[in-house]
């Protein structure tokens, strides 16, 4: 089970399972998630720069974007495969 803290959530990381669970800053850390917060992943990229990126789905146009120092928002994006 892997650990980042980004500057508005806690992030958890199944990596035998390939799941993910986002906890708001504050949630006891040590407090373990319910089964239904978890969410199905098939990669995460860790930046040099503080960011970390979590594909949603196999295609990788589905994203979560983080930053670990940074006060950057987490946002969703959607990338459209080039033809």
């Amino acid at each position: 089970m892997d650990r980042i803290d980004s500057t508005h959530s806690t992030w958890w990381f199944d990596t035998e399972e390939m799941r993910f669970c986002r906890l708001p800053r504050g949630v006891a850390p040590a407090q373990p998630p319910l089964e239904r917060e978890w969410q199905s992943y098939y990669a995460l990229d860790l930046n040099d720069d503080g960011a970390f990126t979590v594909s949603l789905n196999a295609d990788h146009t589905r994203l979560l974007r983080a930053w670990r120092e940074e006060a950057e928002p987490t946002t969703e994006l959607h990338l459209v495969p080039e033809s």
